[in-house]
């Protein structure tokens, strides 16, 4: 969130799986493909398009990301934090969920929790030492 991350290090790729005029909808994938193709480059199906998230809320979805091929060397590029750090805990909760992991816990949704995932998980395995003990 501080800016502090190479633009490289969020390049997000996906595989075009058919040809561009065959999409109904306009996936950020495809939207980097379509600036590509505009740009002159040669897309076709099966290419890997990679891009960065610029603006995931711009009303013009041609515009919420930007193609790795369009992205200017030694100019600094901006990029949608806000995008990121939902990606990013969407991913953690994917893998830390199974152990009560929320995204409440950051604030980002209304209903805020009085404890944190990671207490109340260690609160139940104190109980349960203390129900074995028993």
């Amino acid at each position: 969130m501080t800016g502090e991350i190479e633009v490289q290090d969020l390049v997000v790729s996906k595989v075009l799986r058919q040809d561009i005029d065959r999409y109904r909808s306009l996936f950020p994938h495809v939207s980097a493909a379509i600036r590509l193709r505009e740009a002159g480059k040669s897309i076709v199906r099966g290419e890997n398009i990679q891009f960065v998230y610029t603006d995931a809320r711009h009303k013009n979805p041609l515009c919420r990301v930007t193609p790795l091929g369009l992205i200017k060397q030694g100019k600094e590029q901006k990029y949608d934090k806000e995008k990121y750090r939902d990606m990013l805990l969407e991913a953690a909760k994917t893998v830390l969920g199974y152990f009560g992991f929320d995204r409440t816990d950051f604030g980002d949704i209304v209903q805020k929790r009085n404890k944190k995932w990671w207490y109340a998980i260690s609160e139940e395995r104190n109980r349960d030492i203390e129900n074995e003990k028993m």
